[in-house]
């Protein structure tokens, strides 16, 4: 019994020292849709979401109003979105519905560099949204309001 329960502790200290641990982020130079040139390093002074979703994909079509709202909230903070289209279709459609949903923030739609940031970060799935700081990934997989409370304490 005391084993285990000396397992438990020491998963949980694990754990815990996994969880607060910082990655550096993969720095990377893209155009973004609209023709500007991007680079995550150059947002090193803000707080940073990295978001990486689709059109298609309903978890993160219901993300969007609260990212909204995340931009809304921290829009004269140090604080930026990237979007990373991960698109089946075309650019234009995804620009489009970034129009229509009014997702004023940076977003890079090419097929060639969506994909090419999604192998460099080893996205598996989405949403896959990563909280950046000072170039160090501090957090990552929150939505919703966890994600909305991480960046109040980052600002």
């Amino acid at each position: 019994m005391r084993k285990l329960i000396f397992l438990s502790i020491m998963i949980t200290f694990v754990v815990s020292g996994l969880v607060a641990q910082t990655y550096d982020a993969i720095d990377f130079t893209v155009k973004d849709m609209n023709g500007t040139q991007v680079k995550l390093s150059d947002f090193n002074d803000k707080v940073v979401i990295l978001d990486f979703w689709a059109t298609w994909c309903r978890p993160c079509r219901e993300e969007i109003p609260n990212l909204i709202d995340i931009k809304n909230t921290f829009k004269n903070k140090n604080f930026e979105i990237i979007s990373i289209a991960l698109e089946r279709g075309s650019s234009e459609k995804v620009v489009n519905f970034i129009k229509e949903n009014n997702m004023n923030w940076v977003h890079i739609v090419n097929k060639e560099q969506t994909m090419d940031l999604a192998n460099k970060y080893q996205i598996r799935y989405i949403p896959t949204m990563y909280v950046i700081k000072n170039g160090k990934i501090v957090a990552a997989g929150l939505t919703g309001a966890a994600l909305k409370r991480k960046i109040k304490e980052l600002i």
